[in-house]
């Protein structure tokens, strides 16, 4: 059920997400000099030292009023990629090799370490970076020694095929129950093949389940998986940009003003 949650909450990631990485944008301006904004911190308390410089008291606020998971999971493609991306984690830069030293080896934990030390700082708590160090270095461990049994033990690569696979079916049937037929949403939908999206409000009338092999689990010599793949056809009740219209309706090839749409951008109002 930790999944059917976590669908509840995309939006607002989503928006969460969104506030901090334009916030973050027009920092220059704010509190930060452009001096600032270009410094590049060699270790991890220059790190969080320059996040509480370069970042804006508005955004502060926000970030006191969120708990610590929606903090993470909303700043991790916003925040997170600007200080992954310019504080050279990926390059090899002093931060990042600072980091290498003390057994945290990709840009994605660094980030996320930096930014939950940031977290803790604002609340006035411990870091506890060594129990951080640990949970990661944890969970590639683990990662590498499932790697080598999917490739490796031909019994337990059946066991968690066919486990996977339960889970995703599972995961389809509660959204099922979920988003039951009459249920009206707000859905985002594509009207262009460069990913862009904008918003409808309808009714699901009817669910599809398309299955097809591909991909192998969780190692190139690991077993071939089966996706299934839910999808709930609206009834388009209102387009929330008229203007767009003729396009959604053309790219989604709609009849009777219904379209197939994809589950984890659909939401459900309230009534």
């Amino acid at each position: 059920m930790d999944f059917l949650k976590n669908s509840r909450n995309d939006m607002k990631y989503y928006l969460t997400l969104t506030i901090l990485f334009f916030s973050f944008l027009v920092l220059n301006g704010q509190n930060a000099s452009r001096k600032e904004m270009r410094y590049k911190p060699v270790n991890l308390e220059e790190a969080v030292n320059q996040l509480t410089k370069i970042l804006p008291d508005t955004t502060k606020q926000k970030i006191l009023a969120m708990t610590e998971d929606e903090f993470l999971a909303g700043s991790h493609f916003g925040l997170g990629m600007w200080i992954r991306n310019n504080w050279r984690l990926w390059r090899g830069g002093k931060l990042a090799n600072e980091f290498k030293s003390k057994g945290i080896f990709h840009p994605d934990d660094m980030s996320g370490i930096i930014l939950k030390c940031y977290y803790k700082q604002l609340h006035n708590q411990d870091w506890e970076l060594e129990k951080q160090i640990t949970i990661y270095q944890n969970y590639w461990k683990e990662a590498q020694e499932r790697t080598h049994r999917l490739k490796n033990d031909t019994a337990f690569a059946r066991q968690e095929k066919n486990k996977y696979e339960s889970s995703i079916r599972e995961r389809n049937e509660n959204l099922k129950m979920e988003f039951p037929v009459g249920t009206q949403v707000k859905v985002w939908v594509d009207h262009s093949d460069f990913a862009l999206r904008t918003q409808v409000i309808g009714k699901i009338v009817d669910w599809q389940v398309t299955t097809s092999k591909g991909g192998r689990l969780g190692a190139r010599k690991g077993p071939v998986i089966e996706h299934e793949r839910l999808q709930a056809k609206v009834r388009v009740i209102e387009f929330m940009d008229i203007r767009k219209k003729k396009r959604i309706e053309r790219y989604n090839k709609m009849t009777n003003n219904e379209l197939w749409v994809n589950v984890e951008l659909m939401t459900k109002i309230e009534e």
